[in-house]
């Protein structure tokens, strides 16, 4: 459901964007990615205010914030460069960042489970780099052109298709420790 999300919310994005075209895309050097972070960093006290309204746990604004922070650079990175090879690229960096996001809370749930229970952990999380490399080179058999019709597109479809499956291991590992720490 979430790669269909994303699918349609990229080519929605491409469409309005080749259509409202005043300039090319913009290439994303060291120094646009820092105006861009610093942009969103100031967007960051705003949301804050609006998550503490909700009274969520501090753990839950801090993975809202660090998720809402991940998501506006890739926005913003696409809305700059939106060429394919571009969209690929601030894709591949928001796994990256949801990667490490997902080891911070990873790391923190093994450090709340008794020693008996951690290999469980351990065990799960190898599986699931197991499924996700395995998954992911069954998505990029798929894309082939005998099997998909081909198309550039195809190297969207196979990055964001991995990037879904970091979101959701990620997010559910967030799950697994916030419920620990409500005593859920």
């Amino acid at each position: 459901m979430m790669r269909r999300v994303f699918i349609i919310t990229l080519f929605t994005f491409i469409s309005i964007r080749s259509l409202a075209q005043i300039d090319g895309p913009k290439a994303i050097t060291p120094q646009v990615l820092q105006q861009i972070k610093t942009a969103v960093d100031k967007l960051i006290p705003a949301y804050k205010k609006t998550l503490e309204r909700k009274e969520l746990s501090s753990d839950e604004i801090a993975f809202s914030i660090d998720t809402f922070y991940i998501q506006q650079v890739l926005s913003k990175r696409i809305d700059l460069d939106y060429t394919t090879a571009g969209m690929n690229k601030a894709v591949q960096e928001m796994s990256s960042a949801y990667d490490q996001l997902l080891n911070k809370y990873y790391n923190r749930l093994l450090k709340l489970l008794k020693p008996q229970d951690k290999t469980t952990l351990v065990t799960a999380q190898k599986a699931w780099l197991q499924f996700r490399d395995t998954e992911s080179k069954l998505i990029r058999t798929l894309s082939k052109d005998e099997y998909s019709g081909g198309g550039t597109i195809q190297s969207n479809i196979v990055t964001s298709s991995y990037a879904d499956l970091v979101v959701k291991r990620c997010i559910d590992i967030f799950n697994y420790y916030d419920d620990i720490i409500k005593g859920n």
